[in-house]
């Protein structure tokens, strides 16, 4: 079963700036630690369990295959996004006919020395971030997130409500989402601001909404032109109804919004 958004995967060039670009901006930021592979991150933990995790290369100049390294030369930024599942071997077996692939496993070492472990389910190695990857947790999930008072944020957001997607075929990103949530879409409609017309799944809590530009000049297209598809725009739920917008500069390449709970 899917139970929702777990983390969205923000790629930034320098780990320690990163830290404080999201805490002028009112998270609590604790460093997560190292993977095998030669990259390391921060956390941002919800009380609704969603999380933000910045990550960094450790040796950005020198290159790497890794599925996020290309986006380093176009910005970084909201690049990938993971569901939550309670099994991903389960899930997999419904995934394989559009390429998923896994289990695989994953790590990570804590700076408290705490060794935590997980398995993910990832698309077909030609797709970047425009679908998600899938996690479920080997040690404690409690050890890989962050919770309690360390997810309690000075700008009251208490986690991810919708991620916005930007699409270039919503009609086969709608049969692939179909395929990847098990749930039907909403009924399409058209998004003035946006310049898109959109249709939207649910994940657990969370909304997956899928937009495609219906104007050159929309901000999804473009998205499309410089990273191709892919995670547009977080949206955030807060009890404050006073916070000020942020910019992609503000957050390391990244759109977010707030709004109110």
């Amino acid at each position: 079963m899917i139970t929702g958004i777990d983390h969205l995967v923000i790629l930034v060039r320098n780990l320690d700036d990163a830290i404080e670009s999201y805490r002028r901006i009112g998270f609590q930021v604790g460093k997560g630690g190292e993977h095998p592979g030669g990259t390391h991150n921060a956390l941002v933990g919800f009380a609704n369990g969603t999380y933000l995790e910045l990550i960094a290369f450790q040796e950005p100049e020198k290159p790497s295959d890794h599925r996020w390294y290309s986006y380093l030369s176009l910005g970084g930024g909201l690049v990938d996004f993971a569901l939550g599942a309670s099994d991903v071997e389960e899930e997999l077996k419904r995934l394989t006919s559009i390429g998923y692939r896994g289990p695989m496993p994953g790590a990570r070492k804590r700076p408290d020395g705490q060794e935590i472990a997980w398995r993910m389910v990832w698309p077909p190695e030609n797709r970047g971030g425009d679908i998600p990857f899938l996690i479920d947790d080997i040690t404690p999930r409690d050890l890989r997130v962050p919770s309690g008072d360390a997810a309690v944020h000075e700008n009251g957001v208490t986690g991810v409500k919708s991620l916005i997607i930007a699409v270039r075929d919503l009609d086969e990103a709608s049969a692939e989402f179909a395929a990847i949530t098990g749930n039907r879409p909403s009924e399409r409609a058209q998004d003035e601001e946006m310049m898109a017309e959109t249709c939207s799944f649910q994940a657990g809590q969370q909304t997956l909404v899928l937009a495609y530009p219906t104007s050159p000049k929309s901000p999804i297209a473009q998205r499309i032109q410089l990273k191709g598809d892919g995670p547009f725009q977080a949206v955030f739920g807060t009890n404050r109804s006073d916070l000020p917008e942020v910019s992609p500069e503000q957050a390391e390449g990244a759109r977010i919004v707030f709004v109110k709970n």
